[in-house]
Formats: C-alpha cells, sequence, structure tokens
C-alpha cells in the first residue's frame, strides 16, 4: 500500500509553501526557541519548535501581519497540555492506556473506567507541554505570521522564537464523499479502501438518532469499528475532513422531536460532539430528510420543523464552536438537502447559513419506483418532452437564488435505477413500466432495481443493452430491447459536465453518493471519481488544488455543453404525456430505496 508513502510526499510539496523569515524581537530571559512549520491544507498548519526547559505553557501568536504581531490580541493559544488525550469521565480504558488528568500524566494498569488517582492508575509524572500547534481556522491563500514565547513559572515570558511567515494555498473545490457503513458487507469495500487523495471530505453514512436527541450507531457491530479505522487513516491524511452523518431515509424518524425541544437539541449536539472528538473527526452532516415531511411515512413531522431545523443547526454551532475553543479547530456542519423547492422551501436558508459551512444537495431520484413512468434519475436540465417535473439546474438555480454559491456542494449519484416491462418506444425513455428488475445488491424487492454504476457499465459492455444520449438533460441511458429492461445513470460523460457546471456557476464543489458504487469489486478503478478530477483538472492531492479554487470560475475557453435543439433522440417520437407522470410534484425527488438507508 503506497498511500503513506505519498503523503510523506505531498508534505515534502507543501512544505515549500512555507517561508521562515527570522526576525528580530525583544530579548527576555529563557532558552532558545527556533520555529518551524509545514502547510496541512488550505485552512491548516502545523507549527513545531524546539522544547524549553522548565517551560509550564508556549504562547503561540498569530497575525496578518508582521507588525505587533507579539501583541496581546493576537494570541491564540496558549499551549499546555501534553502528547495524550484527556482523560473522559465515563470512558472504559484498557491496560496500558495513557491520559492526562489535573496537570498529570496517568496509566492504566487494568482494565477501568474510573478516573485516574485510584488502584487501577499509575501516575507516571507532570504534564510536559508539547512543542507543536495545528491550527485549522485559517483561510484559503493568505498570508500569516507565527511566533511562538515560552512561559515559565509565575508567568514569566522567555524570549520569543523567530517569525514564521505561512503562505496558505487556495481553497479547493470540495470533493465530499459518503462512505456507507454497510460498505463492509457484500460489498467488501472497507475504510482503507476510501481513496484519501482524491478527496476533501468524508462522510460516514450514517448514525442514529434516538427520541431523546442522543446520537448512538445505526450498526452496533460495524459502526465503531469502522469509525475507529477512519480515525486512525484521519491521522495520515489530516486534510482530509471526516464528518459523521446523523439521519439518513430510514434514521430520520425522531429529528422533529429532537429539533422543537431545547434540552433534545442540547443532547443531539452533545452526543455529536462526544463521537467526534473521540475520533478526533472535523464535524457533522445533519440528513434530516425531511423537515416537514416528504420522507418515509412513520416519521414524525410538525409544521414548525423548517424553523426548528434552523434551531437545531444554531445550538450544534454553539456548541461545536465551544469545543472549538478548547481543542483549537473549527468544527464543520454540513446538511444534505432535497432538491425539491417545495420541500426546500420551508427552511429560511439565509438564517440557517448562519450555522451552517455549506450544503449537499441531493441532486438525484427525480425518478423511481414512486414514478408512473420511465425518466432520467438526475438530469442536468429538463428535456421539453419529460412528463417529470425538475431537474439538478432548477434545484441549484433555486438555492444559489437564497444563499452564496460556494456554500452550495451538487450532488452526483454513482448508482443508477432500473425498470422492468419497458416497451420498445423510444428506446424505452419516458414510457411506462410494470416493476423493477433485480439490482445490484439483492433482489427487486430490496433494492428496487437500483444498481451500482460498474454494474450498469459492465450490462452496457455485455452487449445486453444500448446506450443513448439525451441531449438536452445531458445524461445518458441504457434500454435492452430483449428484456425490456430501462436504466438511468451518470457516465463519466455526464459526471465530467456537472463538475464542469459546478465550475463555471461557482459552486462550492460535488458531493458524491456514494463512493462504494464506482469501484467494482476486486479493483481499484473509480471512474466516475476519475472524471471529476478530470474536469478539475486536479490531481492527488485533492486538497491542495491545482487549476480551479473555491469561488474561482473557469476561464472563457472552458465551457458546458448547453441543451441542444431537436428531438431526443433525433429518430423516435416523444410519448404522450397522458402515458405516464406522476400526479403530485410532491412525490418527486424526495423518496428512495430504502436499502440505500436514505
Amino acid at each position: 500500500m503506497e498511500r503513506p508513502l505519498s503523503f510523506l510526499l505531498v508534505a515534502l510539496f507543501v512544505s515549500a509553501l512555507i517561508l521562515q523569515i527570522p526576525q528580530a524581537f525583544p530579548a527576555s530571559s529563557g532558552g532558545s526557541l527556533q520555529l518551524t512549520g509545514e502547510v496541512l491544507g488550505w485552512d491548516a498548519v502545523n507549527i513545531t519548535w524546539t522544547q524549553v526547559n522548565g517551560t509550564r505553557a508556549y504562547l503561540v501568536y498569530r497575525s496578518e501581519s508582521f507588525e505587533n504581531l507579539l501583541a496581546d490580541e493576537n494570541l491564540i493559544a496558549v499551549v499546555n497540555w501534553s502528547k495524550y488525550p484527556e482523560y473522559h469521565r465515563g470512558w472504559s480504558y484498557l491496560p496500558n492506556e495513557t491520559v492526562e488528568y489535573n496537570g498529570s500524566i496517568w496509566v492504566a494498569l487494568k482494565l477501568t473506567n474510573s478516573p485516574p488517582g485510584g488502584e487501577g492508575w499509575k501516575r507516571v509524572g507532570p504534564v510536559i507541554p508539547v512543542n507543536y500547534y495545528s491550527d485549522s481556522s485559517l483561510e484559503g491563500n493568505k498570508t500569516y505570521y507565527y511566533a511562538v514565547i515560552p512561559l515559565f513559572e509565575n508567568n514569566k515570558k522567555g524570549k520569543p522564537s523567530n517569525s514564521l511567515k505561512v503562505r496558505t494555498p487556495p481553497e479547493p473545490y470540495r470533493i465530499v464523499v459518503y462512505y456507507i457503513s454497510w460498505g463492509v458487507y457484500a460489498r467488501k469495500f472497507y475504510v482503507s479502501d476510501i481513496p484519501y487523495e482524491n478527496v476533501t471530505h468524508v462522510l460516514y453514512a450514517f448514525l442514529r438518532p434516538l427520541e431523546n436527541g442522543t446520537v448512538t450507531w445505526a450498526d452496533p457491530w460495524a459502526d465503531p469499528s469502522n469509525l475507529e479505522a477512519l480515525g486512525e487513516f484521519k491521522k495520515h491524511y489530516p486534510a482530509v475532513k471526516v464528518l459523521v452523518s446523523v439521519g439518513g431515509w430510514t434514521l430520520s424518524k425522531y429529528f422533529s422531536d429532537i429539533a422543537a425541544d431545547p434540552a433534545k437539541r442540547e443532547e443531539f449536539a452533545n452526543s455529536v460532539l462526544r463521537i467526534i472528538r473521540r475520533y478526533g473527526f472535523d464535524g457533522v452532516d445533519v440528513d434530516w430528510e425531511y423537515p416537514g415531511g416528504g420522507g418515509m411515512k412513520s416519521n414524525h413531522v410538525r409544521p414548525d420543523d423548517g424553523k426548528n431545523f434552523v434551531l437545531l443547526m444554531k445550538k450544534l454551532r454553539e456548541v461545536l464552536d465551544n469545543a472549538g475553543k478548547e481543542d483549537h479547530k473549527h468544527y464543520l456542519i454540513t446538511a444534505a438537502v432535497s432538491p425539491n423547492p417545495e420541500i426546500a422551501g420551508r427552511v429560511n436558508w439565509s438564517d440557517a447559513m448562519k450555522y451552517i459551512d455549506f450544503i449537499n444537495v441531493m441532486a438525484y431520484d427525480f425518478i423511481g419506483l414512486w414514478s408512473n413512468c420511465t425518466g432520467h434519475n438526475a438530469p442536468l436540465y429538463k428535456n421539453p418532452t419529460s412528463p417529470v417535473p425538475g431537474s439538478v439546474d432548477e434545484a441549484v438555480r433555486w438555492y444559489t437564488s437564497r444563499i452564496p454559491p460556494e456554500k452550495v456542494v451538487l450532488g452526483l449519484p454513482f448508482y443508477g435505477r432500473s425498470f422492468a416491462n419497458v416497451p420498445l418506444v423510444n428506446h424505452g425513455l419516458f414510457q411506462p413500466y410494470n416493476g423493477t428488475p433485480d439490482g445490484t445488491w439483492g433482489s427487486a424487492a430490496e433494492t428496487h432495481g437500483v444498481m451500482d454504476y460498474w454494474d450498469i457499465a459492465d450490462r452496457v459492455d455485455s452487449g445486453t443493452y444500448q446506450e443513448f444520449w439525451d441531449n438536452y438533460s445531458l445524461v445518458p441511458w441504457a434500454y435492452s430491447e430483449k428484456l425490456g429492461i430501462f436504466i438511468t445513470y451518470d457516465d463519466p460523460r455526464s459526471v465530467r459536465i456537472k463538475t464542469e457546471y459546478a465550475i463555471n456557476n461557482t459552486l462550492g464543489g460535488v458531493m458524491v453518493w456514494e463512493i462504494t458504487a464506482d469501484r467494482k469489486p476486486g479493483t481499484a478503478q473509480h471512474p466516475l471519481l476519475e472524471a471529476i478530477l478530470d474536469a478539475l483538472e486536479e490531481k492527488p492531492p485533492a486538497w491542495i488544488p491545482d487549476e480551479y479554487s473555491l469561488g474561482s470560475k473557469a476561464p472563457q475557453q472552458f465551457t458546458v455543453e448547453e441543451p441542444k435543439i431537436g428531438p431526443v433522440p433525433a429518430s423516435t417520437s416523444p410519448p404522450q404525456r397522458s402515458t405516464c407522470g406522476p400526479s403530485v410534484l410532491v412525490l418527486i425527488t424526495i423518496l428512495a430505496a430504502a436499502f440505500r438507508k436514505r
């Protein structure tokens, strides 16, 4: 496995972005302290200094200019913690686990959940402050200056270090991927298989919110081991943001109850914090499907869900920001949101985005087993002959008219939907159907015909299916005359077009549901993810932008295909609208197959 080596090479590369400039500071008592550092990512810098004997803490200063660097207002951290984690009350500790507690270092002598000081612990010695600090609250493409002063007993300051000048890279377009907890079963796609060098954010789907607000495992077997493994990979790829995603299609039952109750909102936020702190993660993704209804029929719903959603985000931000001050980092809050304006309109997004870092628009599931006819799962533009309302473009424009486009991340499906008993008219497009075939990972009754992209590509390559292209919607579909099966999906061409669309509309990046569906079992190929990287002209690591950064627009010669005028396909006639199409708009874009746990 070459990833640790590649990470070291990346670290060497990005360290070139650091420029050390020795500066003269007023001399004071204490030993010599030399400051060095490296860029971890667009928003994070790790600085390291030589240890000074007898120091009880280090004062870390940061400023956007060298003038008055050591002014009190530029003090960003007092480093008085050790290299060991703090003791957490109620946690169980294994023999030889070491913690910091009340100014001392303790090692567990046996399995114990009692606090240090009892017979289950041995005191190693006093806390010796670490000689490093990770600053993860920066902005991209900006210059910062750092300096460090040792602090001795009686608050006596030592001699300041040299100054360190840092220029951060631009913030990259986000490449956000969901990793599903159940990937470890039939798919045999493990945490170690995530292509970390090619993504900026990994969202772990899903954790379960309980009625009292507590967030816990959805899968008590897979979740703990998956999260433990994610925490270890996070150490190797510190620039990749790792978040836990709470909710999803099948686990949104109690969001309404939680959001409506101040005590439950508090418990929700604190239990999320406990989890992300334990594993060293970067934040939380809230996947409430959906405030005000439109999800599973068993979900609890209130008229004030939209307002309460904002209150839940506010409480999350309050708790995570307070923790961030202690943990010396900015914790992210993201939300997975509907492409349906009727559902999305229940939330005041101007208010919500005061607390949310960015949203992931689930711009897919415009068609499904709830529909009366076939169509496109995620059309970029609406085909004028389509009886199915909605498109990716319409959803994006709805959100970007309300919030800054760089806070909107465009969701891309790495799966497709299939329909059975489709007549040989218009190559199956916009036609009635009867049932769904088996999906990639189960029977029709379990999967409702949902297929991974690699599976669809194999079926097309076999010759059983013929592939077609919609010049309006800019997406493909496949149809088998022999089997009467229609499949709607995205391929590398349409994924590249949508990524270019995101760039040209200065969106905040793209999101993938979900990363396991792109890789054929037994291989390491990710053709759809490669299409994203190709459109971005991005080479690993994805967190250091090569060509396009967040908020930048592609040059004029970089164009996105627009819908072409003419029938689709040209040799066939469009279907009659009376033969199919859902009777109620709200049904479109809000339902998803239960096997996806959405």
